[in-house]
């Protein structure tokens, strides 16, 4: 990853294989991702924050790690959590077993359950607390930590088709509700604690979106299809614009996929869906920045 410095904004570049089936045969997909965000709000990354709960030498910056790892919307967060549970220092401990609890792994529970005998008060209290709450998460499901209300969606790409807005749409709520911590509300708002006529104590993000391009090239009897989409996430209720996702993606169409309709309609589809991927890949900061958790 290359981070841009002063800018707030980050690139990464990988390519991804993604094999398509069609009657009998396969359409063999390159697919080229540029990832980037941008945030009104810096925080460190997954990999600097688990590096920081590693080998950072002064113990205060370890227990801050923590914290801020337990506030993360990625499962990936659990593991340096764990290994911080081993820890010199008996603050960073406590703050690693509070931040598994508020991370809501069920997974932890196994690297919490081998740490109750803790030689520190603090540090078994918080095994214990975090074993307590994972339990009842695993009966009562798990508390989102943000809810997600889906705002207009638009087709800013030039190509005129209602489909598009309709995909966005679609895979925006489908991969959002991936999320681990994330709540999307239904489009009449319920699960927002409305129904009970009690306002929610979980901040509420509105995230609206834009294709911005969507196109085919033509380069000789081969196409290439890129699409690039924008997220705009607002800070709810004023509405008050907090972050900004993007992402693009393309393909290359072979000369035998072009001659078949629909394998290059399966195609444009699966670039569409994979620059919604690229973009919602780094929104878990950018959703805690515009919850201010």
């Amino acid at each position: 990853m290359r981070l841009l410095e002063g800018t707030g904004e980050a690139d990464d570049q990988y390519s991804l294989e993604s094999t398509l089936m069609h009657s009998s045969r396969r359409a063999l997909l390159s697919l080229a991702l540029l990832f980037s965000v941008s945030s009104a709000f810096a925080t460190p990354g997954l990999d600097e924050l688990a590096e920081q709960l590693k080998g950072a030498s002064d113990f205060r910056v370890r227990v801050s790690a923590a914290l801020q790892l337990g506030k993360s919307l990625t499962g990936d967060a659990a593991l340096p959590l764990e290994a911080a549970l081993d820890d010199s220092n008996a603050s960073v401990r406590a703050a690693a077993a509070a931040a598994l609890k508020n991370l809501g792994d069920q997974a932890a529970v196994e690297a919490l359950m081998a740490h109750r005998s803790d030689k520190s008060e603090a540090v078994r209290a918080q095994v214990a607390a975090a074993i307590k709450s994972l339990a009842e998460e695993r009966i009562t499901g798990p508390k989102p930590k943000v809810l997600i209300k889906i705002g207009i969606m638009k087709n800013g790409s030039g190509v005129k088709s209602k489909k598009i807005e309709n995909e966005l749409a679609d895979s925006s709520r489908r991969k959002l509700s991936e999320l681990p911590g994330v709540r999307v509300l239904a489009a009449d708002g319920s699960g927002s604690g409305a129904s009970t006529g009690k306002p929610s104590t979980v901040p509420m993000v509105m995230v609206t979106g834009n294709v911005s391009e969507l196109k085919a090239q033509h380069q000789g009897r081969s196409i290439t299809y890129s699409a690039s989409v924008e997220y705009v996430l607002h800070t709810m209720p004023e509405q008050a614009i907090a972050a900004k996702v993007s992402g693009r993606a393309s393909a290359t169409a072979t000369p035998k996929d072009t001659e078949d309709a629909s394998v290059l309609a399966e195609i444009r589809r699966s670039v569409l869906e994979a620059a919604i991927a690229s973009a919602l890949r780094r929104a878990p900061p950018a959703l805690l920045a515009a919850a201010r958790l």
